[in-house]
This record gives structure tokens, sequence and C-alpha cells, in this order.
């Protein structure tokens, strides 16, 4: 089977919002529900699990079932402390209602709501053919490595350079095995899923992104997709 799982745990207070920015709405509907309605155009997606702060999640359930119709096709769950650990719960979750051979893992920022429906399809293909694969974009700016935050130690050559974005997408039984072998040092250091199964010294395929594949964390990225939205 094929899962997805959507982070939307956020509390949105980078954004000063008195919601959380998942809920904001770009041209009167809330993030969220654009995220998902990309999922829901992927046939092979058999259900969508959305991890959401406890206190939000009823209101989460209320507007999916108002603004889509996939009611069925959707769990709400609570999410974790942060994100890794909100996709983690999902994974946990699956392998307790499915067992977790065989299944395929998708998982996705709740804010990043123009992942395109190509995108998430050529996931599941390069997860089927390589195990792991995550989506990608070129960096288009020098990267500069400092220890200090004062000085610059080194500036890596910028074409082995790539910005990551999601959907990231695992065999489920892969990443759970991964996650379990690695010692609370090696979890403190997961910065995001894939990282994961990098420190366990697995390959990550990647999947060309797009530079449209925001994630919106700020008041400025907001204003940014909104304009997306109106061209969209």
């Amino acid at each position: 089977m094929i899962f997805a799982c959507i982070a939307a745990g956020g509390t949105g207070s980078r954004m000063g919002l008195d919601i959380p920015k998942q809920f904001a709405k770009i041209n009167g509907k809330p993030i969220i529900i654009y995220t998902l309605e990309q999922f829901l155009k992927v046939d092979e997606i058999d259900r969508i699990y959305i991890g959401c702060h406890k206190d939000w999640a009823q209101y989460l359930r209320d507007i999916i079932k108002e603004q889509t119709d996939a009611y069925d096709k959707t769990e709400v769950i609570d999410g974790g402390k942060d994100r890794n650990e909100t996709i983690l719960g999902c994974a946990y979750r699956i392998k307790e209602q499915y067992g977790d051979k065989g299944h395929i893992f998708i998982t996705h920022d709740g804010v990043r709501p123009f992942v395109t429906t190509d995108i998430i399809k050529n996931n599941i293909t390069a997860c089927r053919e390589h195990g792991f694969a995550g989506t990608y974009v070129a960096a288009t700016d020098t990267i500069a490595i400092s220890a200090d935050g004062a000085t610059v130690d080194s500036v890596p050559n910028r074409k082995t350079l790539y910005n990551a974005q999601t959907p990231q997408t695992f065999m489920l039984d892969g990443l759970i095995s991964a996650y379990e072998g690695l010692d609370e040092q090696k979890r403190a250091m997961i910065t995001d899923t894939c990282s994961v199964i990098t420190l366990t010294g697995g390959k990550i395929h990647i999947v060309e992104g797009d530079y449209t594949n925001i994630k919106i964390t700020t008041i400025s990225d907001l204003t940014a997709a909104k304009a997306l939205a109106y061209r969209k």
C-alpha cells in the first residue's frame, strides 16, 4: 500500500499569527487544504495521515470534512514535539494498523502547498526503484560555512549543493529499521527524515523538485504564496 503523512503540527509562532500557520488562508482557503488536495489527486495513495497539534486536531477534521470529499481517506493524529517526531509517529501508526512490510511512505510538509502531482508520483516511482527518495532543487545561491557565525571558514562548490524540499519517500520498513538503529546521539543529529537514512549509510535518490514548491514559514512566504496561488 501507499501512505502519505503530512506534518502539520506547527503553531505559527514565527509568523505572529493567532492561528497555526497551516490554517492561514490563501484566497479564502486554508494552506493545509491546498496541500491535502494535491495528494488527493494521486489515486495511487491509499490513505493520508495528517499529524496536527492535539489542540487543533478536531478543527482540522472539521475543515477536511467541510472542504473536501476525502474525510474517509484521511486520519488526523496527534503531532509530536517536532516535525520528525510527528513523521515517525505516523510511521508507527501505520505499522500498528497495517504492518510495515512492502508499504511506501510519503512524507510532506503541511505548509508546502504548491507541490505538484508529478513530483509526488516521481517520488513514488523512485522509491519503488531505489528504496528511498527525496525532492531537491539545485542551489542557486553561494553557500558559506562558518563554525563561529562571525567568519567564513569555507565556500563549497555550488555545483554539488542542493536545497532539500518535500516530499521525502521511503519504504516504511526501511525507515523504521534505520531509525531504530540510531543511538540517541545520532537521533539528536536528525535535521530531516532523510537524515535517518543517510546517518545509517543509506542512499537517497534525488527527485527533481520545483522552485515554486516553497515552504511557508514567514509572513513574506505567505505574501509570495498568495501571488503564486493567483498565477496558478
